[in-house]
């Protein structure tokens, strides 16, 4: 029984360390130049966003949580809309300031309700706000959410080959869950 004991609580040590041992999400500064790595609570730091080629055959295409690190592809930059305060492009270094994500429904057939990468446009599917939700002990944790869906869906992390859009980040009803809890990481 004192074995038992043991095991648990080094067990129990060991989970305890690497939930806190995650990289704190910073603060959105609209005048930071740099990249961020875009992360949910739920894949902590093991998953980063990564965005594909609306033509790809690679995952049909749409924006993936992916563990590759240091790829141009998950690199992400928020850029201000001129015409819209508040409102933000989020681009890749990858694709410069050709491609912008753009949200989906959830049950839509294009690229099975998938966010995606496509040509940046002046459409409502490609303006993303920030939310905060906590600024707990430092670790600043948003919702990323679309001028198309306002405030009903919010962005969604999945993990590859999740049951939810084959692993494809998606929108989702807002909700009060880990996948929809982004970090900005700056890219070191």
């Amino acid at each position: 029984m004192k074995i038992i004991k043991v095991l648990f609580l080094v067990l129990l040590t060991s989970v305890a360390s690497q939930i806190f041992a995650q990289e704190r999400g910073h603060s959105f500064s609209p005048n930071y130049g740099g990249y961020y790595n875009l992360r949910t609570a739920f894949t902590g730091d093991e998953l980063s966003l990564e965005c594909n080629g609306a033509e790809s055959p690679f995952m049909n295409g749409a924006a993936f949580m992916s563990s590759a690190k240091g790829t141009s592809g998950q690199m992400w930059r928020l850029v201000a809309d001129s015409q819209n305060k508040g409102w933000y492009r989020l681009q890749t270094a990858l694709h410069g300031d050709k491609k912008c994500l753009e949200c989906n429904g959830k049950d839509s057939p294009f690229k099975g309700g998938a966010s995606f990468m496509d040509n940046c446009q002046n459409v409502s599917g490609q303006l993303w706000r920030l939310e905060l939700v906590s600024a707990n002990n430092g670790d600043h944790i948003y919702r990323l959410r679309s001028m198309l869906h306002g405030d009903v869906y919010s962005l969604e992390g999945n993990k590859p080959g999740g049951s939810a859009n084959g692993g494809n980040t998606f929108m989702d009803k807002t909700q009060n869950v880990s996948g929809q809890m982004w970090r900005l990481v700056p890219v070191k």
